[in-house]
Order: structure tokens, then C-alpha cells, then sequence
């Protein structure tokens, strides 16, 4: 008895099953354009995202001039977003900004095309076009709307976003110097200075400065060493200024008194912190 129960449950789950599938696949092929939007919006409610998109996907060019339109637009972005397609979601998003400008959604939508664009960013050693997408995305929303409550959010996103850009111009820097090439290290490492120049990296970009100067001059021809040398006085005394305490300020008093010594300078140990000398 107790056996047939549960092959009588199983049989009723099936077929009301079949009957909602059923039922479902009527309205994706309905032409009621009411009967789908209400369904649409019952399945979004319910968290059945994937089935209230492909109503919406059916649902929206019937609405296109009707008040209800930037209303469908909204609820199709949430669905994909919801369903982790968040590139079509961002591309949603646009359109409901572009074509209805005065909506209520607008100020959400804003947000969400940039933080569409924030989860479409790759990790920093690939290509950022999405990284600075979000950038100007979310800087535009704070611009459009500065007594919004989700500006610190903005700032939150922003600033692990542009942590991001840094990373990838650091590593990219870093590649030059183990490459052994100096010259484009120099180059990488001054320009991620002069865009970055708080940063959490400053102190181990600015010590591989100097030493990609030293190498720089060291390795050059005789024409071009004293210039380079030069330069890699002027970086060291720099570095010594500003990072007194570091643990590599020892290192690059050594780079500037090997320095000094090829110049035929004398080197001037009164710049020099106490600790280091």
C-alpha cells in the first residue's frame, strides 16, 4: 500500500509537470501579448528567470510604443542579469537609457550598465576594455545623480577597478625588467608612476625604477653612461626621500654611491638619512 502511494505521487508530479510545460509552451506561442506579460512577471516574481526572459524576449516588440515599453526593457535586463548574462544585460540596460530617456528606471539602469561591465571584467594580465567601460560608466552615474545612495557602492567598484588597471601596467612593467629590458621598464614604470601615483605598489615600482636605471647605464654604451648615470643619481636620491625606512633603501644607496663613483663625484652623505649611513 504505502509503495503504491509513491508510485501514485510520482505519477501526479509528472503529469502536472507535463501540464505546466504544456501550459508554458502555449503562451511562448500565444498571441496574447496580456497573457504573456502577466505571465512573464509571475515567473520573474518567482525567481524562474530563464522562462520569464524568453516571455519578455516575445512580450517586447508588441510594447514598443505603448507606455508599458521601458517597463518590459527593465524587467528583460534584470532577467539577464539574473541569469549571468550580464553582457546582454548591460546592452539592455543601454537601450532602455537610449530610448527612454525619462524613465524611472534610468538612474538604475545607469548603475547596472556599468556594473554589467564591473563582472565582464577579466582578471588584469587580459585585455581591460571592459575595466575602462566600467570606469566611465560608473563615473558617469555619479556624475548624473551625486545624492544617489549608491555612490559609495560606485566608489567601491571604482576603486578595485582602476587597483586593476594598476596591476596590469605593474606586471606589465615587471615583464620588461625580467626581460632584461631596461629601457621599456623605464619607460612602463614612469608612465604607471605619473596615471597611478597612490598606490599601493608605489615604493616596489619606484625601487625597480632605479634599479632598471642602474642596469640601464650599466649596460650601455660609453657615449650614453653618463647621462644614464645621472639619471640613476637623481631617481636614487628620489627614492631615499621618500622611502627612507624601506627595506630596499640600503640597495639603492649602493645603486647612487656606484653612481657617484663613475660620475667622479664625491658623494654628498649630508642627503643621506642617518639610518642609512
Amino acid at each position: 500500500m504505502h509503495r503504491l502511494v509513491i508510485v501514485l505521487c510520482v505519477v501526479l508530479s509528472l503529469m502536472l509537470c507535463l501540464t505546466a510545460c504544456d501550459s508554458y509552451d502555449k503562451l511562448l506561442k500565444s498571441t496574447n501579448t496580456e497573457r504573456q506579460y502577466a505571465a512573464a512577471m509571475q515567473y520573474y516574481q518567482k525567481g524562474k528567470y530563464t522562462k520569464a526572459k524568453e516571455l519578455f524576449e516575445r512580450v517586447i516588440p508588441m510594447t514598443r510604443a505603448t507606455p508599458r515599453a521601458d517597463t518590459v526593457s527593465y524587467y528583460l535586463a534584470k532577467c539577464y542579469f539574473f541569469d549571468g548574462d550580464y553582457s546582454l544585460a548591460g546592452y539592455m540596460y543601454e537601450q532602455l537609457i537610449t530610448n527612454y530617456p525619462r524613465s524611472p528606471f534610468v538612474e538604475e539602469a545607469t548603475f547596472q550598465t556599468a556594473y554589467c561591465n564591473y563582472l565582464e571584467a577579466p582578471r588584469p594580465a587580459l585585455d581591460q576594455t571592459y575595466t575602462q567601460k566600467a570606469i566611465v560608466g560608473f563615473n558617469n552615474f555619479k556624475d548624473a545623480y551625486p545624492k544617489s545612495e549608491r555612490i559609495g557602492e560606485a566608489d567601491k567598484y571604482l576603486k578595485a577597478l582602476y587597483e586593476k588597471l594598476l596591476r596590469k601596467e605593474f606586471e606589465a612593467a615587471k615583464l620588461y625588467y625580467r626581460m632584461e629590458m631596461y629601457k621599456s621598464a623605464l619607460t612602463a614604470f614612469k608612465r604607471s608612476l605619473e596615471k597611478f601615483p597612490v598606490s599601493p605598489y608605489r615604493e616596489e615600482q619606484y625601487y625597480l625604477l632605479v634599479k632598471c636605471n642602474y642596469l640601464f647605464a650599466l649596460n650601455s654604451i660609453d657615449s650614453k653612461r653618463r647621462e644614464r648615470f645621472q639619471q640613476t643619481v637623481d631617481e636614487s636620491l628620489s627614492y631615499i626621500s621618500e622611502f627612507p625606512s624601506s627595506k630596499n633603501a640600503k640597495e639603492v644607496l649602493g645603486y647612487y654611491l656606484r653612481s657617484m663613483e663613475f660620475l667622479g663625484y664625491q658623494p654628498d652623505m649630508s642627503v643621506i638619512p642617518e639610518q642609512l649611513r
